[in-house]
């Protein structure tokens, strides 16, 4: 006599439906493959365990005898199932740094979702400038980075991340929407800019220059959540990456203004130290960043 996990698990099935054709439904198998397994079952045993009716198929005495086996059995299999997905369930500790934008606007979303998949995961994240954390993780503070700068220092190795536009954007009760947005009118306008000495402000400032724009008045505020709010009130414009703004621009609070001949984009990296390899854990969460 053998008797495996799998018949019970169709005896529990065919007894829970009471037809092989629902039970058949419900395991994703042929309704023959259930039939036959039944019939496996039956003859190990020597015996029948349900019969036939005009509503299905009902268990009987000797049915009975075998369901609480078959209850404690499959029970057992399942606490074995966990008990060992559990022991090789992913865990330990990763510290990410990452840039501001890509940090607050993407990770912070992405990083909840892994844990989730992944509740044995300790998950740190710091923010700060792409030269502070490019600095981190080369001096193994921080495993993996996410930076908007390729590395400049020698032990880092790097990828192309992601890659995002910069925008021209002002609210949408701006009067100069009711204009033509050209590089003069926006040299008129209040700027509110990052205040920070960051590569991005560096960046932008450059973009806006060859554009021919001309900063002649000046908002200055340290963070793009500030930034936003100000020019949400109807004044001033700004330039930011699309990925800042994205949410704000659905909503419509905020408009992405269009001017003849910017198109600016932005390329994300994800860095690490180029004389170790990433574990099995870092390289999943790359994995799954990208996806």
């Amino acid at each position: 006599m053998k008797i495996t996990l799998k018949q019970l698990t169709i005896f529990k099935a065919i007894h829970d439906n009471g037809q092989i054709s629902k039970a058949a439904q419900q395991l994703h198998m042929s309704v023959p493959a259930v039939s036959m397994a039944l019939k496996e079952l039956e003859s190990s045993l020597g015996t029948r365990l349900f019969e036939r009716g005009s509503n299905g198929l009902s268990i009987n005495d000797n049915g009975e005898v075998i369901l609480p086996y078959a209850n404690e059995m499959l029970s057992k299999g399942t606490q074995l199932e966990q008990m060992f997905a559990e022991r090789n369930a992913v865990g330990g500790t990763i510290k990410i740094g990452s840039s501001k934008t890509a940090g607050n606007y993407i990770l912070s979303r992405k990083i909840p979702q892994f844990k989730k998949l992944h509740p044995l995961v300790d998950i740190k994240l710091v923010i700060n400038n792409s030269l502070t954390i490019e600095k981190m993780v080369s001096e193994k503070e921080l495993d993996l980075g996410f930076v908007d700068a390729k590395p400049g220092l020698n032990n880092l190795q790097y990828e192309q991340w992601l890659k995002d536009k910069i925008c021209l954007v002002t609210s949408c009760d701006n009067p100069i929407l009711d204009e033509t947005i050209t590089a003069e009118l926006l040299s008129e306008q209040l700027w509110v800019m990052d205040s920070t000495l960051s590569v991005s402000r560096l960046r932008n400032t450059q973009l806006l220059r060859s554009a021919r724009i001309t900063i002649n008045h000046e908002l200055s505020m340290n963070t793009m959540g500030a930034i936003k709010r100000a020019i949400g009130t109807g004044i001033g414009v700004s330039v930011l990456p699309y990925l800042a703004v994205k949410e704000e621009i659905k909503r419509g609070e905020i408009v992405e203004l269009q001017l003849a001949d910017w198109d600016f984009s932005r390329k994300y990296w994800s860095i690490s130290r180029n004389d170790e390899p990433l574990s099995s854990l870092l390289e999943e969460f790359i994995s799954f960043c990208n996806a």
